[in-house]
């Protein structure tokens, strides 16, 4: 139903977000970027984000999946989710995503490390009452979560749209931080008689598996194959 409009969202521009005291990089500068193309393509590369957020004066923070339409990021949950509820209040959230590529193993503690890519996302936050708009923004989530699966699964009736809770987060501000470098240390310490060295890092999706109540007439969808096949291939 929105495919079209999904596929024409996604395509970004090489537009920068503009540095402020909040989205800075403030160590480590050489590693920051600004441009939409490198952080989107971090949001794109998984299905979670980490929600920040206050509760009865207590900072807490949430995993939960997410969608993406160009500068709109999309999240639901229940009415009593204590989360939803908070942002919605404060109608502003910080996120964030992070990849880990790599570790970086040295001869000396001081200089362990990791490669990764990481981004964090500033905006403002609008719940979507109207059904159309919610529908728009759990499309987003489910083809996230794996390309194409809308048009594969029941769509949400009248009462699982007014039992659920969809947020619109607006992208104001935002950075990304990627380390993709060989490990580095003291010269002195390539002496020692330590193993150094990187120990890469890389999600596997393993083959789909059919649940209790599945058809044994019904193969694996190709839109779940390809899905694994691509993450396999770029994780």
């Amino acid at each position: 139903m929105f495919i079209a409009l999904l596929a024409g969202i996604r395509t970004i521009t090489n537009i920068e977000f503009r540095k402020t005291e909040l989205n800075e990089v403030k160590r480590g500068k050489k590693k920051a970027y600004y441009d939409k193309r490198t952080i989107y393509s971090i949001l794109d590369s998984t299905e979670i984000c980490h929600i920040a957020f206050n509760h009865n004066g207590k900072a807490i923070v949430q995993p939960i999946n997410f969608g993406r339409m160009g500068d709109k990021i999309y999240l639901h949950g229940s009415y009593l989710n204590r989360m939803t509820n908070a942002i919605i209040e404060a109608k502003e959230v910080c996120l964030n995503v992070m990849v880990l590529d790599a570790m970086k193993l040295t001869r000396s503690a001081f200089h362990h490390s990791v490669n990764y890519r990481s981004a964090i996302i500033f905006g403002s936050v609008k719940e979507l009452t109207a059904n159309q708009e919610k529908l728009i923004g759990l499309e987003s989530i489910i083809s996230h979560f794996v390309p194409s699966r809308w048009e594969h699964c029941r769509k949400p009736n009248e009462k699982e749209l007014k039992a659920t809770k969809v947020i619109e987060i607006t992208i104001e501000s935002a950075s990304a931080k990627i380390a993709d470098i060989p490990p580095t240390e003291n010269k002195e310490d390539h002496k020692l008689d330590y193993w150094a060295g990187t120990i890469p890092v890389k999600a596997v999706y393993g083959n789909p598996i059919p649940d209790e109540f599945m058809d044994d007439s019904i193969g694996v969808p190709k839109h779940i194959l390809e899905f694994v096949e691509n993450k396999n291939n770029t994780s």
